[in-house]
Order: C-alpha cells, then sequence, then structure tokens
C-alpha cells in the first residue's frame, strides 16, 4: 500500500481539493484516489469552492442521503449493529475456552511442544487472548513473557510500553526485541508503527491442554462431514 501517497490524498481532500486534482498530485489512479478519500465528506462551502460543475455534483450525489454509497453504508452499518448483538455481552468460561483454543489454532505457533507463543497486531485480539490465557488456562502473571517484532527504523521503547499496556504484561517480563523486515511486511513500514507483539509462555501443561481443545474443536469437522 501507497501509504504516504494515501496519507497525502486524505489531507488534501479535507482541504476540499477534487478528486481529479488530487490523483495527479499523489500520482495514482482516480479510482484508488477514490477509494481512498470515500469516508471524508466535504462542507457545503468546500464544494462550491470545487472549480468544475462535474466536480461539484459529483460531491454533493457522493453525500446525498439517498446516494448509493450512503445506502450502502447505512446498511453495512446496519447489519454489523445486529449481527454484534448475537454474541453475548458476558461470556461463559467454556465460550471462552473454545473462542481461545480457536484463536491460537489459527494464529498460534503450533509447531512447539513446550512453549505457548502466539502472535499479532491487533490489540483486540491481544487482549482476548490473555483474558483467555488468565481466566481459562489459570497462568500466574510471573509466567508470562512478551516480545515485539517490529521494523528497525521505528521506535522500541515506544512500541513496548505500548504491548505492556495493551496485554498488561510488565515490561521488565519482556525479551528481547526483534528487529527485522520480513517478506511479509516489507510493503507495511509505516501501517504497523507499534510492530507485532507476541504472547509468550514456557509451559509444556498449558501448551498441551491448548492443543487438546484444539484437537477437540477439530472433532467437529469429522460429525460435519
Amino acid at each position: 500500500m501507497k501509504v504516504k501517497e494515501k496519507k497525502l490524498a486524505r489531507a488534501l481532500r479535507r482541504k476540499g481539493w477534487s478528486l481529479r486534482s488530487i490523483a495527479p498530485k499523489v500520482k495514482c489512479s482516480k479510482g484508488t484516489v477514490s477509494v481512498w478519500i470515500r469516508d471524508i465528506r466535504l462542507t457545503d462551502e468546500q464544494i462550491a469552492r470545487l472549480k468544475s460543475n462535474q466536480d461539484r455534483g459529483r460531491a454533493r450525489a457522493a453525500q446525498h442521503p439517498n446516494s448509493s454509497r450512503s445506502k450502502w453504508e447505512r446498511i453495512r452499518s446496519s447489519i454489523k449493529l445486529a449481527a454484534e448483538k448475537d454474541i453475548p455481552k458476558k461470556y461463559s468460561d467454556n465460550l471462552l475456552r473454545m473462542v481461545g483454543a480457536s484463536l491460537y489454532w489459527a494464529e498460534g505457533y503450533n509447531a512447539s511442544r513446550n512453549e505457548v507463543n502466539f502472535a499479532n497486531t491487533d490489540p483486540r485480539m491481544i487482549k482476548l487472548m490473555m483474558l483467555f490465557l488468565r481466566k481459562v488456562c489459570k497462568v500466574p502473571t510471573d509466567k508470562f513473557r512478551g516480545k515485539v517484532f517490529i521494523h528497525p527504523h521505528l521506535s522500541v521503547k515506544k512500541a513496548e510500553r505500548y504491548w505492556s499496556g495493551v496485554s498488561g504484561i510488565s515490561l521488565r517480563q519482556f525479551n528481547k526485541p526483534l528487529l527485522a523486515v520480513s517478506r511479509a511486511s516489507r510493503q507495511k513500514r509505516d501501517t504497523l508503527p507499534m510492530g507485532t507483539f507476541s504472547i509468550i509462555i514456557g509451559d509444556v501443561y498449558t501448551c498441551s491442554k491448548i492443543k487438546g481443545w484444539i484437537e477437540g474443536l477439530s472433532n467437529w469437522a469429522k460429525v460435519g462431514g
């Protein structure tokens, strides 16, 4: 993703620039710029300042309550709000066990037999995994270790403070950070300012138990087949 170009495009749009003016400025197609700025609404004054009638017409149409974009934004929002209510606000230990095991199955390091290692960039997922490990797996506070994977040009200390706050793991329990650029993250130099965070627990018992729950979940596929 062209992070700098997108940032500039959004900044120019907020200033009232038209789509056709932004595209050559950021050296991207109008279609790409349109996706980047579609959620930014112009004021009536900004619309009036647009030079061409076509630009003014497009801007007004996009922001009209009955426009296709506005209509689908309302539809998506309505579906998401309704679906959110399908998930109970209060969790049970059994539900949290299945959610945690599923997350680990998908995102955890399953090759190790002795260590729990779960890495992600989403703070919500890290918080949910920590809840699972504390409440269901009963992992003691002093067993947790944290580790940050981050691009060398970014602030390690800032990232470690951030993830310590998210996870609740003390900075004293952080392992040495890994400063590297993987193939997958080569194009994400500035989209992950806090890097990737790993929750690490060196405990055979917890590791084996989680794998047992994963095996239990996998049995559902056999029944479904």
